[in-house]
């Protein structure tokens, strides 16, 4: 769970290459933007053609299976299912109906995570999907055994990177004030389903000592003593990963350095940081980031 450009991606490599684990991406957007829109997979081979998806979608939903799958039905019922505004909802239910949308798209949820550890072998399926909708979604799935991870990443460095990278609808203010509605979204989720079962972990925590952080994770997995990706305190080992959507950095493979990107510091405006900063400040402080211009001394 996390806002985007917040490092999911990186860290969900990361988690995928530890051994009995796997990283898919963003799971939520298989259908529309990898099956039909034809999305490029972390191996970039588009997902129609990947071996990887291929066998899965066979092995869930094809010859093996007897069932027929149809994206774009698929594409309709996620969207109903996990709207975010949908989340409060979807927290305050303790089962799903017996045949509407959700009912439907859990049934196809579940299937689909069956088939990718079947395929793999894996006994943790890393899913960075992200968005609250999906998450408060995820705990009412029959047969699975969710973890969640909260990803943080100062909110000041989560606005630059958008308006960077996409500047239309995402000015400071817009972003900041998503940044703390999904954070706020993500705590009711771990309330919710337990804090046993879910960490948050902060992102620039995470590229300082990449091993606390994967140890960590992999223990509310159920991992206690894992072999980790690294080459190097601050260098994940990381092989091909078949990964849908995601940022640029999912096609990084081999030692990936890991570093703290702090250019906000002097790409985001002044007037925009202190908007920001003053908008996010209670979060913020509860997360342990300065409100200055310092660097974050965290943990």
């Amino acid at each position: 769970m996390s806002h985007g450009w917040s490092g999911s991606t990186i860290l969900g490599n990361g988690l995928g290459a530890i051994d009995g684990f796997v990283h898919v991406g963003e799971l939520r957007t298989l259908w529309a933007d990898g099956l039909i829109g034809g999305g490029e997979c972390g191996c970039r081979r588009p997902i129609p053609e990947c071996p990887f998806w291929t066998r899965v979608l066979d092995v869930g939903f094809g010859s093996r299976s007897g069932r027929s799958i149809d994206p774009g039905l698929v594409a309709a019922w996620h969207r109903e299912a996990t709207r975010v505004r949908h989340a409060p909802r979807s927290l305050a239910r303790s089962s799903l109906g017996a045949s509407d949308a959700a009912s439907r798209y859990a049934g196809v949820l579940r299937t689909l995570y069956r088939a990718i550890g079947e395929v793999t072998g894996a006994k943790v399926i890393v899913d960075t999907s992200k968005r609250a909708g999906d998450a408060a979604f995820l705990r009412l799935v029959p047969g699975l055994r969710v973890r969640f991870v909260h990803l943080v990443r100062d909110s000041r460095a989560v606005a630059a990177s958008w308006r960077k990278r996409d500047p239309v609808g995402h000015g400071s203010v817009s972003t900041v004030r998503d940044w703390v509605a999904f954070n706020l979204l993500f705590e009711a989720v771990r309330r919710r389903h337990g804090r046993d079962g879910s960490i948050r972990v902060l992102y620039e925590e995470f590229v300082r000592r990449p091993r606390a952080t994967l140890r960590a994770i992999a223990r509310v997995a159920g991992t206690e003593e894992p072999r980790l990706p690294l080459a190097g305190e601050t260098t994940l080992r990381i092989p091909e990963i078949h990964t849908v959507l995601g940022n640029p950095a999912r096609f990084a493979t081999g030692n990936v350095e890991l570093r703290n990107d702090e250019e906000w510091r002097t790409s985001l405006p002044d007037r925009d940081r202190r908007v920001v900063a003053v908008l996010s400040a209670p979060l913020l402080v509860t997360y342990g980031y300065p409100l200055g211009r310092p660097s974050p001394a965290l943990g």
